[in-house]
């Protein structure tokens, strides 16, 4: 079916009424990106086919009709049934990414699970097929600031040591040992033999000292921290290489481990699109629409059980429904699997801006306005967890007090001004931002909803723009390393829209933290935490649970870093 004709059809499906459709020529001008003459023309080969009744407008200006031969749910489930049987799964794709309703993906989703779940091909090839619900941002390890991103980011590149959550530990990895002298400022590290990258070229300290370099020297990167405290690299051979701290740092080992921190190669330019490393899987295929990763046969460590892993970009409400499954099997159950996210949701306050909500008393209504029990309540929510902190085992219920609302409000001397606060354009966070636009308006304060796409996160502008921000922080494996990349990253809103006042005490107590052992680190997170809440500098709203449902048969499926599938484990029983 042609994606022209799809794409008016959901176009056009809000408005169509008995199979009839009005509309202006300009419409599918900017839809299909075309002349008018080229519309016409288009409309003309569709009559042709018998899919629709074209009856131009009479006289300039007027709107012209489609009268479509069939319903569009009916060819929506005919065209998937088409595909499934003749295993188009990019033409499967494009109709799932169209703005279609939820009940006509849910009625098609059996035969959209049998085909997009595991696939074992003519050549025994193990492939797993998977749903995103937006584009890719960016893959490049200085630039990523988004979770599923920095979790692909693990797959492609290898750092020279891991941390070792469950024992709290620095294990090597690229490299095979490492040592320091007693000042503790001398790190030498010695590379394992026979690691290559994805294009064959081996693996020295050469790379190493120009990932460094890289890092330090980047002009857009938001990891230039990791680096900061390297004053020199020195490659001693092929497989040694010395770095020399300017300041003793007893967290710079967790720094290397850390996935930003991966080694690429030294003698081709990075190239996100033509991605190069040592990890597990290679880059096979990046497009718009679809992304893909294949195990890397001469990977030095395991290498993956599956072949391949297939990204595909389609709506959200069809990423919601369809899940891993495998192919041709005679059972429909599936098995879900729980797991608390190492993060949490937030309602960021913007201090960098000269607005009312620099005033205390605004902050502390809007902290007493955001009753998370009432918001899961009435929005229906399954399982979540209150938070009150970065970390869900630190977290406790918070007290809301909807009475002191508008004494607060009368304090701060607020008359209904505009408060601009931006969302997510996805339909869970719209609802939650309008669920909070309802209740501020019930005490006469005035929300002017923004949504907004993660490219926009990146570009900043709406740092000049937004009073308030709904947003989320995820963890990596380690807690430490990520609560201070949340405050060193400058990609990130803590250091974008925190006051410089309290950036500075932060920065100093985070000077402590590195200092310290396990318990005084947990100590100044604690106290930095309460800093946030006292201020009202963030308002902590919930631990969200992800569920993932899959078939029975997928084995090993856990949760890995950032709240996401350890791909690398993933297998299926042949």
């Amino acid at each position: 079916m042609n994606n022209r004709y799809l794409t008016m059809r959901a176009h056009f499906l809000e408005r169509e009424a008995k199979g009839e459709c009005f509309f202006k020529l300009k419409e599918l001008e900017l839809l299909w990106f075309c002349s008018s003459k080229n519309v016409k023309r288009i409309l003309q080969q569709f009559e042709e086919a018998g899919k629709i009744s074209y009856t131009p407008g009479a006289g300039r200006g007027n709107s012209s009709k489609i009268t479509f031969a069939q319903p569009f749910q009916k060819e929506v489930e005919e065209a998937m049934k088409r595909w499934v049987e003749n295993g188009n799964l990019d033409q499967a794709a494009q109709l799932l990414r169209l703005p279609i309703p939820k009940s006509w993906i849910a009625k098609v989703s059996p035969e959209i699970q049998e085909m997009f779940g595991y696939q074992q091909g003519t050549e025994s090839k193990d492939v797993l097929h998977a749903f995103i619900s937006r584009d890719i941002t960016t893959l490049d390890p200085l630039k990523v600031s988004i979770s599923f991103e920095a979790h692909l980011i693990e797959y492609l590149g290898d750092t020279l040591l891991k941390y070792d959550n469950k024992k709290d530990q620095i294990l090597p990895h690229l490299a095979h040992h490492f040592e320091s002298d007693s000042s503790k400022r001398h790190w030498t590290f010695y590379l394992r033999k026979g690691i290559v990258f994805h294009h064959q070229a081996p693996l020295t300290s050469k790379d190493v000292a120009y990932t460094i370099e890289r890092i330090k020297n980047s002009a857009h990167s938001s990891y230039q921290w990791l680096a900061d405290d390297v004053e020199s690299v020195e490659c001693a051979g092929p497989y040694k290489i010395t770095i020399t701290l300017k300041k003793k740092n007893p967290f710079f080992l967790r720094y290397i481990a850390s996935p930003n921190f991966c080694i690429i190669c030294s003698t081709l330019p990075f190239d996100e699109q033509e991605w190069i490393g040592t990890g597990p899987f290679f880059l096979k295929e990046r497009t718009k629409n679809k992304l893909v990763l294949a195990a890397f046969d001469r990977y030095f460590l395991e290498r993956p059980l599956l072949d391949e892993i297939h990204f595909y970009k389609v709506s959200h409400d069809a990423a919601s429904i369809v899940n891993f499954t495998i192919e041709n099997s005679p059972s429909n159950e599936v098995q879900k699997k729980h797991g608390i996210e190492t993060g949490f949701r937030f309602l960021m306050c913007n201090l960098r801006r000269q607005t009312i909500i620099q005033n205390v008393s605004i902050r502390k209504a809007i902290y007493h306005l955001m009753d998370m029990n009432k918001l899961a309540n009435e929005l229906q929510w399954g399982q979540w967890i209150e938070a009150s902190s970065f970390i869900n085992s630190r977290s406790l219920p918070q007290k809301k007090d909807p009475k002191v609302i508008l004494p607060l409000l009368k304090e701060a001397g607020y008359n209904g001004e505009p408060i601009t606060l931006y969302h997510m354009n996805y339909p869970d966070a719209i609802k939650v931002a309008n669920w909070y636009k309802e209740q501020g308006e019930k005490y006469g304060i005035h929300f002017v909803l923004y949504p907004f796409t993660l490219q926009d996160f990146y570009c900043q502008d709406i740092d000049q723009k937004a009073d308030l921000i709904f947003m989320g922080e995820v963890s990596s494996l380690d807690p430490h390393l990520s609560f201070l990349g949340a405050f060193y990253n400058n990609t990130l809103l803590f250091r974008r829209m925190f006051p410089l006042s309290s950036l500075a005490w932060i920065d100093d107590m985070l000077e402590l933290f590195k200092q310290g052992d396990v318990r005084k680190r947990e100590a100044i997170m604690e106290k930095i935490e309460e800093h946030i809440r006292e201020n009202n500098l963030l308002i902590f709203l919930h631990h969200p649970i992800k569920i993932r449902s899959f078939h029975p048969m997928i084995k090993d499926v856990k949760f890995h870093s950032f709240g996401h599938f350890d791909f690398s484990r993933i297998w299926i029983p042949n």
